[in-house]
């Protein structure tokens, strides 16, 4: 089941409002393999159940060549046999900027914050596996964009530049600050 609305709040300011409910029938989530010697690896586990996702994205041409939007999305899993989804975000919010510099450069800004990953963590003192929750994502980045011609450009991205430590997956910290070069061909 799929439905939303959209249009314009203003002239230059957009909106998408949906939901969506479905069944999922195997769906993959990654749990950490409890029978390995290290602990350092996941066995890919598979449920069925419902799945709700409600997202508002927003996006605002504030000038010609400036756009920014924001997209936020819910998530709720309804899993059979009261299974939890491993390492899936409950909340998630991201925002995004972009300038085009006559019209062979663009500037890119963003901004992701995730709230809600689960993950079995092993309890000493009561000798078991449980859930817990990991810390929040919190993600900036940068890029830059130049456009060769009609066919090519050449990018440079900077992700994290907060140097979070964060887990998506429990016990794999985020490497901190990271970059991306390189070049596309449309």
């Amino acid at each position: 089941i799929y439905g939303g609305v959209k249009g314009n709040l203003v002239k230059k300011l957009n909106y998408n409002l949906s939901a969506r409910y479905n069944y999922a029938k195997n769906m993959a989530f990654y749990r950490l393999d409890t029978l390995s010697e290290h602990l350092n690896q996941f066995d890919v586990e598979y449920h069925n159940g419902n799945v709700l996702n409600i997202t508002l994205c927003l996006d605002y041409e504030i000038l010609k060549n400036l756009h920014i939007n924001f997209d936020a999305n819910y998530w709720l899993y309804l899993l059979k046999n009261k299974a939890v989804a491993l390492h899936k975000p409950m909340l998630q919010f991201a925002f995004n900027g972009r300038y085009i510099l006559k019209e062979k450069f663009a500037f890119d800004l963003n901004f992701d914050l995730e709230f809600g990953h689960k993950a079995l963590k092993y309890n000493d003192i009561r000798q078991k596996y449980e859930i817990t929750n990991l810390r929040p994502i919190l993600d900036f980045g940068i890029g830059f964009e130049y456009f060769i011609n009609d066919h090519f450009t050449a990018f440079a991205n900077i992700n994290n530049i907060a140097c979070q430590h964060y887990m998506k997956y429990y016990d794999y910290p985020n490497l901190g600050i990271n970059g991306v070069i390189g070049c596309t061909y449309l």
